[in-house]
């Protein structure tokens, strides 16, 4: 992606010399968050990794790496027909982190959504195994279902859009009487800490984007009281194309939603906010589709007009962290800049939208209530 802009290093502080590009942040606790950002991928070779599938599960199989930008994920098929994941978590993440995880997919499968994935237990019945490397560093694994069905192409469609809106209210339906003390920690990919990575921002080299991301993150600030006061529960906090699915013959039957490594208790809207990133063109009128993104979760779960007003404010921040995190992550890890930046062109046209002009003060993204449902068509 060549029109992406480069993150200039940041200088080593003495205790970093370590960890090249590493932000100085001035607050603890997102210094703490931002370290799990810095482990490059699990690497095992597929022999290894068959190893792990026969002495965890007792089973053997194709296997087929399927990327990822923190874990190493390997498609595994059975001679049965069956197909899964052998997940192998990066090392920054906690037992209380990957526990967290567990507990939402036994919880969903429990709930009968029909649309995440199972986990299945070891020989042992424990619901991860250890791994070690070469040199005896110990990392952990699971087995989950590949879900059937393609990762949903955008297509600005009102039906797509509804499909993807009703599908965030199932989830959050299942979800609302989990409680998770887990989910309670700060993530650099949670929009309430958008403002707070002012000194990533300063990174980024191209001048006009930077001082329009720092535009951004200036109106975040005043408006950050608002948002932390609605309704909020625990959020899947990542639902893109890359962690959806819709059935081979429908393309507007919603068949998966996985991937729960950055679910967090934030505002409800948050999760509405980070699909209408993707699943919005930026060539057209943006308010129209998330009103019908809006609509869609409306036919399972009432908002407030308080959350309607907020969602574009929800949306900056989900754009400015979807330009420094990739820029700067790339910038840490080259050899993974096509996974980590894949939707970093996109994202910056349809940011357009709510960035303040360069140059200019911190202002509002463009307005947005109930007017906007009650003027769709029924399309």
């Amino acid at each position: 992606m060549t029109s992406s802009a480069p993150i200039a290093p940041s200088k080593a502080t003495p205790d970093a010399d370590s960890r090249p590009g590493w932000p100085a942040f001035k607050d603890p606790l997102l210094s703490e968050a931002a370290g799990g950002f810095l482990a490059p991928r699990p690497d095992f070779g597929v022999e290894r990794l068959a190893e792990v599938l026969r002495e965890g599960w007792g089973l053997s199989g194709r296997l087929t790496d399927l990327g990822g930008e923190r874990d190493c994920n390997t498609g595994v098929a059975l001679e049965d027909g069956r197909r899964l994941v052998l997940k192998v978590f990066s090392p920054d993440d906690s037992d209380r982190v990957r526990q967290f995880q567990h507990q939402v997919m036994v919880h969903l499968e429990g709930r009968g959504l029909g649309l995440t994935p199972k986990i299945y237990r070891t020989r042992d019945g424990a619901l991860e195994t250890v791994v070690t490397d070469g040199e005896g560093a110990r990392f952990h694994a699971v087995l989950i279902d590949l879900m059937p069905g393609q990762p949903p192409q955008p297509d600005g469609s009102a039906a797509q859009q509804r499909m993807i809106g009703r599908g965030i209210a199932e989830l959050h339906g299942a979800l609302r009487d989990l409680d998770c003390p887990a989910a309670n920690r700060v993530l650099l990919w949670d929009q309430m800490n958008a403002p707070r990575l002012r000194e990533a921002a300063e990174m980024v080299e191209e001048r006009a984007l930077r001082r329009r991301i720092l535009g951004g993150m200036d109106h975040l600030e005043q408006r950050m009281p608002a948002l932390a006061a609605l309704p909020a529960q625990l959020i899947h906090n990542d639902l893109s194309q890359s962690n959806m699915l819709v059935r081979d013959d429908d393309p507007l039957a919603l068949s998966g939603i996985f991937d729960f490594g950055d679910m967090v208790i934030a505002p409800r809207i948050n999760d509405i906010a980070i699909a209408a990133t993707y699943f919005t063109l930026p060539d057209r009128p943006l308010a129209p589709q998330l009103a019908r993104i809006v609509a869609g979760y409306e036919e399972v779960i009432a908002l407030g007009d308080d959350e309607l007003a907020a969602l574009p404010d929800a949306m900056l921040a989900r754009m400015l962290l979807r330009m420094v995190i990739p820029l700067w992550r790339s910038a840490l890890f080259p050899a993974n800049r096509a996974y980590l930046l894949r939707h970093f062109d996109t994202g910056r046209a349809l940011a357009e939208h709510v960035l303040p002009p360069e140059g200019g003060p911190g202002r509002a993204p463009f307005a947005f209530n109930r007017s906007h449902l009650d003027t769709l068509c029924h399309d």
